[in-house]
């Protein structure tokens, strides 16, 4: 591990960004974005987790006020890891997560200042991750932006309360000290450790504030394999997190989210049950909804991308549970992400 700059630097806010193998182009955007930030007093810090090319020599100047500090694993240490790596090193009282594919507008770190400065308790501070306006998303993460876009309208109305099941490093800030307090991210976790971190979070005593101006934009690069092995690894993971925190009754409350689903998702989910049935269900679905995409019939294709992710999602959960071991980091090869 190297410091690409020095520490020491006195700033009130450290954005702390984990990267891995992320495509030149879409760092640039996510470290451009953070120079043009209207709050002065943060700096960056950017974990490079092991990449096969070294980061620093990418990064470019950095202003005096909004240093750049780049530390480089010599081999992957998963998510968690390097983002605790990041934590370490800061010295500011707060600290925001996003991921090293989010693109932030200029008020981003100030909105987030504001929300934890001024809290009378412990406080974490949370935004929305929205897909870049104006842009055709594949339809496998058109349906994770249709998913989380819907859930943020219903935080920003007023109709849900954020709680720590809304943590996603892709957008989130939180005092150091609270973060410390918890003992950080769980490094046994690859998915699902944000959410994992939250529910200790709550657990502390702090509370969840939701600013639907403090957004990012995610310029999601996941191909549909990557996409469809994700439902997997989730429950997967909330197995686990079910191991771990007992008292989080995760898997309590992922059973009742599945019984509230959709008639129709439930209905499949007792058809599909033989294996030869359920990969016919999926490849037919996974077929349909590129179809109905490509034709712009967006609602018929995001059915079919629910009930690709329900069943890929409910077989794991009842491999995971009829004994499976549980997974460290090295069962996803995939860079660190948000959602």
């Amino acid at each position: 591990m190297t410091d690409g700059q020095g520490p020491g630097h006195d700033t009130e806010l450290d954005v702390v960004i984990a990267t891995r193998d992320r495509p030149a182009h879409k760092l640039a955007a996510c470290l451009d974005a953070l120079r043009r930030q209207t709050f002065p007093r943060f700096g960056v810090i950017l974990v490079d987790d092991g990449g096969r090319d070294p980061v620093a020599p990418r990064v470019g100047p950095t202003h005096p006020d909004r240093p750049i500090r780049v530390i480089r694993n010599a081999a992957s240490r998963g998510p968690g890891a390097s983002r605790n790596q990041g934590v370490a090193l800061s010295d500011a009282p707060y600290v925001l997560f996003i991921d090293d594919d989010c693109v932030s507008p200029p008020e981003l770190v100030a909105r987030h200042h504001a929300a934890l400065d001024r809290a009378a308790g412990a406080v974490v501070s949370l935004g929305p991750i929205l897909a870049p306006p104006r842009r055709r998303l594949p339809p496998w993460t058109h349906w994770d932006a249709d998913r989380l876009g819907r859930e943020y309208d219903r935080l920003a109305r007023g109709d849900s309360t954020p709680t720590w099941t809304h943590c996603y490093t892709g957008n989130l800030a939180v005092r150091r000290a609270d973060f410390r307090a918890v003992g950080g991210f769980d490094e046994r976790l690859a998915r699902q450790e944000d959410i994992e971190l939250g529910f200790r979070l709550s657990r502390l005593g702090c509370r969840f504030a939701f600013d639907p101006a403090a957004l990012v934009w995610h310029d999601s690069d996941r191909t549909l394999r990557s996409w469809t092995r994700i439902a997997g690894l989730s429950a997967r993971f909330d197995v686990l997190i079910d191991q771990l925190v007992p008292d989080a009754h995760r898997l309590t409350s992922v059973r009742e989210g599945l019984r509230r689903r959709h008639w129709l998702l439930r209905l499949a989910r007792r058809l599909c049950h033989p294996p030869v049935a359920r990969r016919c269900a999926v490849a037919g679905a996974i077929g349909a909804g590129c179809l109905l995409h490509a034709l712009h019939a967006d609602r018929p294709a995001l059915a079919a991308f629910s009930l690709v992710w329900d069943l890929e999602y409910t077989r794991a959960l009842a491999e995971a549970t009829s004994a499976a071991p549980a997974p460290s980091h090295r069962d996803d090869a995939s860079t660190p992400s948000a959602a």
